[in-house]
């Protein structure tokens, strides 16, 4: 597997845990955000760009249904701004993703 898409899904899933915790079960993943969490996988390993995948907030395609894509971006913006404080390395990481994909499709 890429190591882009293995950092993706790091991302994804401190992200809904972290949602999961402060929203509905601080012990374990809830059904809810376990389904989720299962269907952004799946979406990230079907995604065409494969290693040169954009962050999902630049990618030209919108692959998310109507309800996950609601449920993430709820996810995202709860749990985005604590990333830095809790996790800095991968939130790092996922912002150099998203310049790199940003300066290579200036170039």
């Amino acid at each position: 597997m890429d190591k882009r898409i293995d950092r993706e899904k790091k991302v994804v899933t401190l992200m809904v845990k972290q949602y999961c915790e402060d929203n509905h079960s601080p012990n374990e993943l809830c059904t809810e955000c376990s389904d989720l969490l299962e269907y952004a996988y799946d979406r990230l390993l079907c995604c065409p760009f494969a290693e040169d995948k954009p962050t999902c907030s630049n990618c030209t395609i919108h692959c998310y249904n109507k309800n996950y894509k609601k449920q993430i971006i709820d996810v995202m913006r709860h749990s985005g701004p604590k990333m830095i404080y809790k996790y800095p390395k991968d939130t790092i990481l996922y912002f150099w993703d998203k310049l790199k994909h940003i300066n290579h499709k200036i170039k």
